[in-house]
């Protein structure tokens, strides 16, 4: 803790507690005045014993004078806590002649009372309120009503029960995450929703409820999606020649939603329906009606055709990818719609234009509530990559012209990048020149930035399959001695951070233990069972979590007695609820404590170029790029990527409609380019990096015989030919062959 009336600008330091830590959920949120050269937790700030608020609420820190705060940080720096034995500890228990003084986060950890209400009182763990329980309450199992795990029937600081329904218990982290959601107009028993008994014993146990409204309420647009109406045929061979999203009122060609369920529509004249105010039912709603009898079959003699094929099934299957209806024109006019494509004469961009249904393949977007979730979160993860681009771009700002030259054996990626890491001249803040030396004739298309591209994905490839890391997927980092004695844990924390900010790839294999702990401090984090990478390991904990009496568990434990001994994990066990606090102990030392050494070896790599900093600052922006591999690259993608540039000429404007139309092929697997093959031809990188290219990848439509990716300007040209056919062969041929010389 630094002297009280040292106030850095550049800490990131709590003056209060002296943490780093960023955690809402637990400290409140923390906040940093640099006008006032502080940074303060809310919850530090509201239950230190010695200020008051004497401001308005836009007085000072949310109402307290930074001159109060001054004197309460004096004050406390005279006071040593009796957690962790460091001074500053501005929280004193409220119990008569009781003088403990405490860290708010100390506090947390020692299991001590805060009250978020009247006084904001404070209790120590010996002082702090309990709730009373039965005598055959405190026995038992049942299941919390928030996360659905089971919950022990425990006078334990962990388990809270409801004062209202005696069937319902609840884990604390439970009860908190729900409060911070609700907020206090919603936050209320989730079995009988009594709200005034249940949020006064609430608060009285320590529960933070905060006075705003629900989470739900406060998202801009959170409903948005309710409010439209669908608008797609689904009848399998749909009639109408503008596609099955076409809707023209007052025609044969209206869409009529299923009576039943709304979810499912079709053409009027694709059901042979006379006029929009007959009845129609989806082929699930007819079936589950058929089932229950209530299914009339009058009104229906008349269905169409296209129904009557295939009998009921055929009714909802969607449109096969080799429909015959395709022409070079239609099957992508889909594409048209996107914004970066630039008309300087402001043509329309063909929204009138629909796409068939032998298209709608994977473009189609549907409107069920199962594919809406993973709609929004899809939509979420590409908000938060735009948000990691804009913050990895400020960061570029660092990088000079001053260049750095590294010799790369691309056969031994891993030495060879040490090497040039650890050599006397490497900077981060220079600009990175990649000499492949085992490659004897490099193309000559084959820019820097095209080889640094590639240098940097093999070295990323490397890091998720070297002994560093461990696990399947979403890895933590393993436990290498020799690593540590030579310091790879730091170069490889450093070589992810000079990816990111240089172009390279993000890593997408950080588990969200990993993740966690890098961002909020291994202190904070609770491991599950999934981030056991040894199997022997993860046998005993099951074998300890699953044993169902006690005597199998005094029975899996002396069996295993030599590894908690070593682990530090052994301890007395006498009751069978015993097993949850001996299963977290062993978790959290062989996911975390275990390599601890490693973590901040690792965490000290990552600082570099701030990129830590930056994490732990946008954490769920940073988590959808470390922690996911971006999907894969599809014909939207590709679209919104390029800009198009083009005149009013009509050759260029249809130039454009064939090269739409290309990236629906190549989607649809009619082609034998993968975008992958595309961004390579133009960039020279096969994946979009997360600070995004530089300069933007553009398209030039020319008078030239054939495609030309200019790597030194991301820029695509391509050639105008009178069919869609000339304009496909082109480009296959050039792509293909570029590539394949490239490669040998």
């Amino acid at each position: 803790m630094s002297k009280p009336n040292n106030f850095d600008s550049q800490t990131t330091f709590c003056v209060l507690c002296g943490r780093t830590d960023d955690c809402p959920e637990k400290y409140g949120e923390k906040k940093t005045f640099v006008e006032y050269n502080l940074t303060v937790h809310y919850y530090c700030l509201l239950m230190s014993s010695g200020i008051w608020q004497r401001g308005e609420e836009d007085e000072g820190v949310d109402g307290f004078l930074i001159t109060d705060i001054r004197k309460e940080v004096n004050r406390a720096a005279k006071l040593k806590c009796n957690i962790c034995k460091k001074k500053g500890a501005s929280i004193g228990c409220v119990a008569p002649k009781c003088k403990r003084s405490y860290h708010f986060p100390c506090g947390i950890k020692r299991e001590c009372i805060f009250q978020f209400m009247e006084d904001f009182r404070s209790y120590c763990w010996e002082h702090k309120p309990v709730q009373t329980f039965m005598d055959k309450e405190s026995t038992g199992a049942s299941q919390c009503t928030i996360c659905l795990d089971l919950v022990e029937h425990l006078p334990a600081y962990t388990v809270l029960k409801s004062p209202c329904c005696k069937s319902a218990w609840f884990h604390r982290e439970c009860l908190q995450y729900q409060a911070l959601s609700a907020g206090i107009f919603f936050f209320r028993c989730t079995v009988c929703n009594n709200k005034d008994k249940f949020q006064k014993e609430m608060l009285r146990m320590g529960i933070y409820i905060p006075e705003r409204d629900a989470s739900w309420e406060l998202e801009e647009n959170a409903y948005q999606d309710l409010l439209q109406c669908y608008q797609h045929c689904d009848i399998r061979r749909c009639l109408c020649k503008k596609g099955r999203d076409y809707n023209e009122p007052d025609s044969k060609w209206e869409i009529k939603r299923c009576q039943c369920c709304g979810s499912r529509g079709t053409h009027l004249a694709c059901s042979s329906l006379k006029s929009w105010e007959q009845n129609w039912e989806c082929i699930e709603c007819r079936s589950i009606l058929a089932k229950s009898g209530k299914y009339s079959r009058k009104k229906k003699r008349a269905l169409a055709t296209s129904e009557e094929t295939d009998g009921a099934t055929c009714l909802m299957e969607e449109p096969s990818p080799k429909t015959p209806r395709r022409s070079s024109g239609s099957q992508r006019n889909f594409l048209l719609q996107s914004p970066k494509i630039m008309y300087q004469n402001n043509l329309s961009p063909c929204s009138h234009l629909e796409c068939p249904a032998s298209n709608r393949v994977t473009m189609s977007l549907s409107p069920l509530m199962s594919n809406r979730k993973w709609s929004l979160r899809q939509k979420h993860l590409r908000e938060q990559r735009r948000e990691v681009c804009n913050i990895l771009k400020e960061l570029k700002v660092q990088v000079n012209t001053k260049t750095t030259r590294l010799n790369i054996n691309a056969d031994d990626i891993w030495n060879s990048a040490l090497k040039g890491f650890r050599q006397r001249n490497f900077s981060p803040t220079n600009t990175i020149e990649i000499n492949f030396t085992n490659c004897k004739n490099r193309s000559k298309t084959d820019t820097s930035a095209a080889s640094k591209h590639h240098f940097f994905q093999l070295l990323m490839l490397h890091l998720q399959n070297s002994s560093l890391f461990e696990g399947s997927s979403a890895k933590n980092l393993s436990l290498d001695i020799q690593a540590v004695k030579e310091n790879l844990y730091f170069e490889a924390g450093r070589m992810i951070a000079v990816s990111l900010v240089h172009g390279g790839p993000s890593p997408g294999f950080f588990s969200k233990t990993l993740f966690d702990c890098l961002v909020y401090g291994p202190e904070n984090v609770k491991p599950a069972l999934e981030d056991v990478a040894d199997v022997d390991v993860a046998q005993t904990i099951k074998m300890i979590k699953y044993a169902n009496s006690l005597s199998s568990l005094q029975s899996t434990i002396h069996d295993c007695y030599e590894f908690l001994a070593a682990a530090g994990c052994f301890r007395p066990i006498t009751a069978l609820c015993d097993k949850n606090m001996l299963v977290n102990d062993i978790l959290i030392h062989h996911v975390i404590k275990r390599i601890i050494s490693p973590l901040e070896s690792f965490r000290q790599g990552l600082k570099t170029l701030g990129i830590l900093e930056k994490m732990q600052m946008h954490p769920d922006a940073f988590s959808s790029v470390l922690c996911h591999k971006p999907k894969r690259l599809s014909a939207g993608t590709i679209c919104d990527l390029f800009s198009i540039h083009s005149s009013s000429d009509v050759n260029k404007v249809k130039g454009a409609d064939f090269w739409m139309g290309y990236l629906q092929d190549v989607e649809s697997g009619e082609s034998v380019v993968t975008f992958e093959d595309i961004l390579l031809f133009v960039t020279g990188s096969s994946f979009i990096p997360s600070i995004g290219f530089d300069p933007e990848p553009t398209i030039k439509f020319l008078h030239i015989r054939y495609p030309i990716g200019n790597r030194l300007l991301n820029c695509l040209e391509l050639p105008i030919t009178n069919t869609y056919q000339q304009f496909k062969n082109k480009m296959e041929l050039t792509i293909r062959n570029t590539l394949r010389v490239e490669s040998e």
